[in-house]
């Protein structure tokens, strides 16, 4: 079996998808990657051969004007509603165009059999369409149909590639665990995935030198709680550093460790000099650093939302309003494994007063660690890779 995985150019969006490519090359299938930009670094540091889709810059700037508009607080306040919506459609609507013509060009001449994509990246799901592969939508969260506004904004494109009806993919295969309950609504015309394959979720976080302190849980031996602040790698996400500004004095207050990973983000808000109980760090993978750790404060990204239910670790989120992060925090909260804060409403005072019941309250930690022994149950994603090519085999005979 021939499977070709895609995403936007985007690290974070490609990196729930690497294990079952690491899955897949596994079990004795071919596997390529088509993309650009930092989702073809992750993917080629990953050890997978990769082909660029799209020209790295031209592909990336609609995303970029997107997360411009989420600074501004343009998109509006939850993921399903109108203006958020109508938002993203056209930004990665417009990513996907820009990089169509290459992905079904790749597939073609590959002989891809299937097309593996996240729900964002609707323009996988016209190329599969047009080359005749199957499709396969791949979860990274919150399941999620192939994003109907981003078709409508490829319609003109798809017709000129040959579609021109989609059909929603063959396959889906969702990482979100029973137990958790999903706030977001995206409508779907183009019907719904005949198998659905539940997987346990990957926890790739990019590989990187563990630095020996991360072993050491400092609190286990008497020391001061430990706590991870992360918001990604787009400075928008923490308002240009602000955000992290209020997490570091919120941390002094109490008396707790802090290590700040930064992705190497523009951060003019984030004071030169830090405190001492402060650990800034560029990169550290995310699932190992848990371990060590006590609480987590993060953007309410759907792959650190699940890598810290997966490390079994209370959290406290911060998420941009018109995003899924929304949602994902909503998930968290409504679990009883977290609190979800005001992004723009919220000082140091909050940020302390929640971590401070992250940290004393059992709660917290008793759910998240329910929800890690319910990810450890699921299916592993070679069960899943070998589900998956039966049932795309016996489709194709």
């Amino acid at each position: 079996m021939r499977y070709l995985f895609t995403s936007m150019p985007v690290s974070s969006h490609l990196m729930p998808l690497i294990p079952t490519a690491h899955a897949a090359l596994a079990a004795g299938h071919e596997v390529l990657v088509a993309t650009c930009g930092p989702a073809e670094r992750t993917a080629t540091a990953a050890g997978l051969v990769t082909v660029r889709a799209g020209a790295d810059r031209r592909a990336r700037e609609p995303y970029d004007a997107l997360l411009r508009t989420l600074e501004e607080s343009g998109a509006g306040s939850a993921p399903d509603d109108e203006t958020s919506l109508a938002v993203h459609g056209r930004a990665f609507g417009e990513v996907g165009a820009r990089m169509l013509d290459d992905l079904v060009d790749i597939a073609r001449a590959w002989g891809a059999d299937a097309v593996v994509y996240p729900a964002i990246h609707a323009a996988a799901l016209v190329a599969a369409r047009a080359v005749g592969a199957a499709g396969v939508l791949h979860g990274y969260g919150t399941p999620l149909p192939t994003f109907g506004p981003a078709l409508d904004h490829l319609a003109p494109h798809a017709a000129r590639a040959g579609v021109d009806k989609v059909t929603e993919a063959e396959i889906e295969i969702d990482v979100l665990p029973g137990s958790l309950a999903t706030f977001t609504d995206v409508p779907t015309a183009i019907g719904r995935p005949a198998h659905r394959l539940p997987m346990r979720y990957g926890c790739f976080n990019n590989g990187g030198t563990l630095p020996r302190w991360v072993l050491r849980r400092g609190s286990d031996a008497g020391g001061p709680p430990r706590i991870v602040a992360t918001c990604g790698s787009s400075p928008a996400m923490t308002r240009g550093g602000a955000l992290y500004r209020d997490i570091v004095l919120a941390t002094g207050e109490l008396g707790a460790e802090l290590v700040l990973l930064t992705a190497g983000a523009d951060l003019p808000h984030l004071p030169d000099e830090l405190p001492p109980h402060v650990r800034p760090e560029r990169w550290v993978p995310l699932r190992e650093l848990l371990d060590g750790c006590d609480a987590i404060v993060h953007h309410g990204g759907s792959g650190t939302v699940l890598s810290s239910f997966a490390a079994g670790m209370p959290q406290v989120s911060l998420p941009m309003p018109g995003t899924v992060n929304v949602s994902n925090a909503r998930t968290v909260a409504d679990r009883g494994a977290g609190r979800t804060l005001d992004i723009d409403a919220s000082g140091p005072g909050a940020v302390s007063d929640a971590l401070t019941w992250a940290l004393e309250d059992p709660e917290p930690r008793r759910a998240a660690r329910e929800v890690a022994a319910e990810m450890a149950a699921m299916p592993t994603p070679a069960a899943v890779v070998e589900r998956m090519s039966g049932l795309l085999a016996a489709g194709r005979t």
